[in-house]
């Protein structure tokens, strides 16, 4: 990994990029968060400020309405997102809730904390060999299980 990437990282991208593990967050599950990201991340698209529709989500992740869905609803019996149906438009809309928006804040900002501990303990050098050992084995333990 190029040292310059590692001075322009967040510790967001940090720990979802290179980290697959929940022991980085505290309040929300790394899949949670990951979900309700990309749903921050593709909202008003449609002009809707902070809607985002299943069907766009859907075919963004490449997986199926109904497992997407399943997923939604999840997270709506956690309380971190509404589920509603635009009628105009026929389809299905979720929204990010207040408390999704505060873990979320709190969740980047740990991550923003250890990833400047990372950089202030760890030199550039060994960082960028262990991001790339760690990348490496990744798409090993991908191509076993796809094999």
């Amino acid at each position: 990994m190029d040292e310059n990437r590692i001075k322009k990282e967040t510790g967001e991208d940090f720990f979802l990029d290179f980290f697959n593990s929940d022991v980085v967050f505290n309040t929300i599950k790394r899949a949670d968060y990951m979900m309700l990201r990309t749903i921050q991340g593709r909202a008003g698209q449609r002009g809707k400020p902070g809607r985002t529709y299943l069907a766009d989500l859907a075919a963004a992740l490449e997986i199926p309405i109904p497992t997407l869905s399943k997923t939604i609803e999840r997270l709506q019996d956690k309380g971190l997102v509404t589920w509603k149906t635009d009628r105009a438009a026929g389809q299905t809309y979720v929204r990010l809730t207040s408390k999704a928006v505060e873990l979320m804040d709190d969740e980047r900002r740990r991550m923003t904390d250890a990833f400047r501990r990372v950089r202030e303990e760890i030199d550039e050098g060994t960082l960028a060999l262990c991001i790339e050992t760690a990348r490496k084995v990744t798409e090993i333990l991908r191509q076993t299980r796809e094999s």
